[in-house]
């Protein structure tokens, strides 16, 4: 098994066809298809089932598939590391990010980055946090930027924004006539929260029930900026982060207001693994991001 085959093996298996992986790849489809035939009886295991002119991972397949990723991060990290002694800040560099810090705290940052770096190579992989931190544990990119409370033994987290949330509603809402609200005011209302299990909804529940009140929940979206949407056009309440809304309150769109006997926020940080080798690359965005905490 060599690095070739496994990159050959690895682009096949996500465009599920041979010749389009040859295509992209720049080679013939035969020299492609004698490279993985030739990984297929190594192994002995047939990594695709061919249909028509699509192929498809095999059980044996999808466990290579899972190795294959890594190691070939591997060898770039390694190819990175000799560059770096040269001191030119180039190469690729893949950072996972959350939705919500993609399009309220991070564009100014990657502007800043790629224009003092033109020559890095920038990836963006944007899921949720969850999904990033599992990413992040399998080395399948070199920087996480999201929502966490606290970061596994593994893992290094450095908090760069401190994320205060308010009580969002409609314009013309009951409570926008309150002078003042009260955690107990809003649970009469329903609301439109994150789903269980994110770090978010867990920030809001834990403030509910340290009050001994549970919300009055009408929805559970995976999504903020969804919720936002559900929240203007008069659906529900919910409590929201304020970098997200801002433009909705400039317009009068939404309204918001503080809670005065309870306070949400979360932290929004950067992690990568305790023992990962950081490209220069990498290095240089984490110094970005130095500057940016709050």
């Amino acid at each position: 098994m060599d690095f070739y085959q496994l990159k050959y093996f690895k682009k096949a298996a996500e465009l599920n066809s041979i010749g389009r992986s040859a295509k992209e790849l720049l080679l013939t489809q035969p020299a492609v298809s004698k490279q993985i035939k030739a990984l297929e009886e190594e192994l002995g295991e047939k990594l695709f089932d061919r249909i028509g002119k699509k192929v498809f991972l095999t059980k044996a397949g999808e466990v290579l598939f899972s190795y294959a990723e890594n190691i070939l991060r591997s060898v770039s990290e390694a190819k990175a590391a000799v560059k770096d002694m040269a001191q030119k800040c180039s190469g690729e560099l893949v950072i996972g990010i959350s939705d919500h810090i993609g399009l309220h705290r991070l564009p100014p940052v990657i502007k800043s980055y790629i224009t003092s770096y033109p020559e890095v190579d920038l990836k963006l992989r944007c899921h949720r946090s969850e999904s990033i931190l599992d990413m992040v544990n399998k080395n399948l990119v070199d920087l996480g930027v999201i929502t966490l409370p606290v970061a596994p033994g593994k893992l290094v987290s450095k908090i760069i924004w401190k994320d205060t949330m308010s009580l969002v509603f409609p314009n013309g809402h009951p409570l926008q006539s309150r002078g003042t609200i009260r955690l107990k005011d809003i649970t009469g209302y329903g609301m439109i929260l994150p789903e269980p299990g994110t770090t978010t909804r867990r920030v809001i529940d834990d403030v509910f029930s340290g009050k001994r009140l549970i919300p009055k929940v009408d929805m559970e979206v995976a999504y903020l900026e969804t919720i936002k949407v559900l929240v203007k056009v008069g659906l529900g309440i919910s409590i929201l982060p304020d970098k997200a809304i801002e433009a909705e309150i400039k317009s009068e769109a939404l309204k918001k207001s503080k809670i005065i006997d309870a306070g949400f926020s979360r932290n929004l940080c950067v992690v990568y693994l305790k023992d990962k080798f950081l490209s220069r690359p990498a290095v240089e965005f984490l110094k970005f991001l130095e500057k940016e905490r709050t």
